[in-house]
């Protein structure tokens, strides 16, 4: 058979395009959005979860406390933590602290004040940076950020907020300017942490 140049160059130019069309095709599969997980709901209180607070005397000295009546739910998406949305109902009276000042201060009525707003509320929604919602408490409904950390067996929330915003002006010297809120929740077994 002989051989002709105008053949070789018609395979060349299908080997070239069938090039061309393998890589588009492994380009398109590398770009495809990835499909998220099934999300997981998970209904969360005491005593596996905690939600604790830090409040600073004179702006200094540590002080604890954590609060012993609360439930809440969590959406999440075990592949991607960018995506989830949190509720959180708690019992403002239900302060519990080692510090008996403490005890008695901060559901009073220069702090929480429960026996006019007996209870504080969060809802958020989780973004790449953490946790953005709205704070209800004290009678007042503010934006309020956390972050967030995943484990292979938790999720922690936490943020500072400045008692001010949330008209809690009393005692300014002796209860401090910010407070510290955590919230932690266990996850159940088989949680992913590959998109943390």
């Amino acid at each position: 058979m002989m051989n002709d140049p105008c053949n070789a160059r018609v395979r060349r130019k299908l080997s070239t395009r069938g090039a061309v069309a393998v890589l588009s095709a492994l380009c398109l599969v590398a770009t495809a959005p990835r499909a998220s997980a099934e999300p997981r709901e998970l209904r969360f209180g005491p005593p596996s979860s905690e939600v604790d607070f830090r409040a600073y005397k004179l702006g200094l000295l540590p002080a604890d406390g954590t609060f012993a009546s609360f439930g809440g739910q969590l959406s999440y998406d075990p592949d991607d933590h960018a995506h989830c949305q949190v509720t959180l109902h708690v019992d403002a009276a239900s302060v519990t602290s080692d510090d008996a000042t403490t005890r008695t201060m901060v559901p009073g009525p220069d702090f929480l004040d429960v026996a006019r707003f007996p209870s504080l509320s969060y809802t958020g929604t989780c973004n790449a940076s953490g946790l953005d919602g709205t704070l209800d408490m004290h009678g007042v409904a503010h934006a309020f950020a956390l972050t967030v950390t995943w484990t292979h067996d938790g999720v922690v929330a936490e943020g500072r907020l400045i008692r001010a915003d949330w008209g809690m002006t009393a005692l300014p010297a002796l209860g401090g300017r910010t407070i510290r809120i955590r919230v932690s929740i266990p996850l159940p077994a088989g949680h992913s942490t590959a998109h943390n």
